[in-house]
């Protein structure tokens, strides 16, 4: 009896150091990460855009998922601040000039509203902690990063920056319109509210 516990023990032994020595071999081996990428141009096109106005955002997103019962296995959870900048102005492609020379006027019409015309944001992961049974998949990013940019684009609507870009443009189209003056031409609008409207 003596002799089958010695053998139980030496066996468990054993099977301890050649768990401790698995485990050690796997954290000194060197992980070998290759990466390759290739950047091709798809398409570019002429612009005409006038950022008026910038601002800065942050957020903090807190995500959990949990099935069931609220216990560390069944449980995922992450913390995110997401920094964005926002850039504020005009689409000037909108725009439609019709010049008369007889006349030596200028008539610009569909004067555009502001809009968002970038919004890059940067995520800083913090706390991303998956349960044992319940693991980040790639569905499960993404549809975090969808909901912080969907949020973020909400509260740049939201905030003062679209009114800014608006007093902005007010100032622009009131620059431009005394810059062709000074030249002798006349600059009228034809369909917005900012200055005037054909007679």
């Amino acid at each position: 009896m003596r002799s089958l516990r010695n053998l139980f023990i030496g066996l468990l032994l054993l099977s301890l150091v050649l768990l401790l020595g698995w485990w050690y071999g796997q954290r000194s081996l060197k992980t070998n990460i290759e990466t390759d990428a290739d950047v091709l141009l798809e398409q570019y096109r002429d612009v005409a855009k006038l950022v008026t106005n910038e601002g800065d955002f942050l957020e903090i997103y807190k995500y959990e998922d949990y099935w069931g019962v609220d216990i560390s296995p069944l449980r995922k959870k992450a913390l995110i601040r997401a920094k964005a900048r926002a850039l504020v102005g005009f689409d000037l492609d909108q725009i439609d000039v019709e010049i008369r020379e007889a006349d030596r006027m200028f008539i610009l019409s569909a004067l555009p509203s502001p809009q968002i015309l970038a919004l890059e944001i940067n995520l800083d992961y913090y706390d991303l902690e998956s349960g044992t049974f319940n693991s980040f998949q790639a569905a499960d990013m993404n549809r975090m990063e969808s909901d912080i940019r969907q949020d973020l684009r909400k509260k740049v609507m939201e905030s003062d920056l679209l009114r800014k870009a608006d007093e902005r443009a007010d100032l622009f189209f009131k620059t431009l319109r005394t810059l062709g003056e000074r030249s002798g031409w006349e600059i009228r609008y034809r369909d917005q509210l900012h200055l005037k409207d054909l007679p």
